[in-house]
C-alpha cells in the first residue's frame, strides 16, 4: 500500500515481476507464505523486504506435468526484449535406464545480451520437470545469462538424469542459434509450413525409423542417415527450397545442418524436438512404425 504502516500481502496484491519490471498477479499460497514472513519479521521490529517474483508456475493436466518461469517470448517482446528461443527434447534420466521418460524444455532469452527470460518445460514425471525449471528459475533473478545456464552443475546418476542434463543442452542449443550456427524451427511452424505447400525433409536417422514416414509422404520425406550423410551429399538437393532436417531430438540433424552448410547447402532449417517433439505436437502426423 502507499501507507509504510499498512503491509498487503497475499493472493490479492501485485508484485513487481523481475524479469519485465513491471506489476503482475500471481495468487498462489506459496508466495503468499513468503510474504507472510515477511510482514511478520518487520510487525516484530525486523527489516525484510519482498524483491518481487520470475512468476514461477506449475499445474498437472492428466498424465502431463506444465512448468514455466519468466517471460513467454509474447510477454518479453511486449516488454521490449527482442527474445529468441530454442526447443529441446530427451529423457529425463540416462538414456539406457528402465523408467526414463520424454521432457521437453523450451528456453527463452534476450538475443543482444543473452539474459535469460523464460523457461517452459513439460513431461510424466512432474518432480524430474520441476527440478529442472526450478534450477533455472533460482538464477533468473541475478540475471543469468544462456553461458551460466550452459555450465550449470546439476546432480548427475542414471536413474535421476542424463550425463548432459535437459538445461545444459537447452542451453546449448540456444547459445548456438544466437551466434548463428545453428537455423531452427519450431514444430508448430514446420507442421504448418509442410501441410501448406509440400516443404522437404531430409531425416538423418537410420533407415529403420524413417521408413514409416517415407513410407507416408514419399519424395517429399527424404532419408540420409547422418553417419552416411558426407558421402551421399550429392543425393541431397540444393534448389533454392527451404530443407527442413530432423532426427530423434535435434542433435544429429544439427550436426548434420553444419555439414551441409559446409557443402554449400544453407537454406535448411533444423526442427526443434525432433520425433519426439513432432509425436507430442500431433500424434496423426506420425505414421505407426
Amino acid at each position: 500500500t502507499s501507507d509504510p504502516k499498512i503491509y498487503a500481502g497475499g493472493d490479492c496484491v501485485e508484485m513487481t515481476h523481475l524479469i519485465s519490471g513491471q506489476p503482475t498477479h500471481l495468487p498462489l499460497g506459496s508466495i503468499a507464505n513468503r510474504h507472510g514472513r515477511v510482514i511478520g519479521t518487520n510487525i516484530a521490529g525486523g527489516d525484510a523486504t519482498f524483491p518481487g517474483v520470475v512468476a514461477n508456475f506449475c499445474i498437472k493436466i492428466f498424465d502431463l506435468a506444465l512448468f514455466t518461469a519468466g517471460l513467454t517470448e509474447d510477454q518479453a517482446r511486449a516488454a521490449g526484449f527482442d527474445p529468441v528461443s530454442t526447443v529441446a527434447a530427451q529423457a529425463d534420466r540416462a538414456h539406457f535406464y528402465p523408467s526414463q521418460d520424454m521432457m521437453v524444455m523450451k528456453l527463452i532469452a534476450c538475443r543482444k545480451t543473452g539474459r535469460i527470460l523464460g523457461v517452459e518445460s513439460f513431461g510424466p514425471d512432474g518432480d524430474a520437470v520441476k527440478a529442472r525449471v526450478d534450477s533455472v528459475a533460482a538464477l533468473m533473478p541475478y540475471k543469468a545469462t544462456v553461458a551460466d545456464v550452459s555450465n550449470l552443475e546439476v546432480a548427475y546418476a542414471p536413474p535421476f538424469a542424463s550425463a548432459m542434463d535437459i538445461v545444459n543442452s537447452a542451453a546449448n542449443a540456444l547459445e548456438n542459434t544466437i551466434a548463428g550456427r545453428h537455423a531452427p524451427v519450431d514444430v508448430g511452424a514446420f507442421l504448418e509450413r509442410f501441410k501448406a505447400n509440400g516443404a522437404r525433409v531430409l531425416d538423418v536417422r537410420s533407415a529403420v525409423q524413417a521408413g514409416p514416414f517415407v513410407a507416408k509422404y514419399g519424395d517429399r520425406w527424404q532419408n540420409i542417415p547422418q553417419e552416411e550423410l558426407a558421402g551421399r551429399i550429392d543425393e541431397v538437393s540444393a534448389d533454392g527450397e527451404t530443407l527442413y532436417l530432423i532426427c530423434g531430438s535435434g542433435p544429429r540433424s544439427y550436426e548434420s545442418q553444419l555439414l551441409l552448410r559446409h557443402k554449400g547447402i544453407k537454406d535448411t532449417r533444423n526442427i526443434m524436438g525432433g520425433v519426439k517433439m513432432l509425436k507430442s505436437s500431433d500424434p496423426d502426423f506420425t505414421p505407426e512404425a
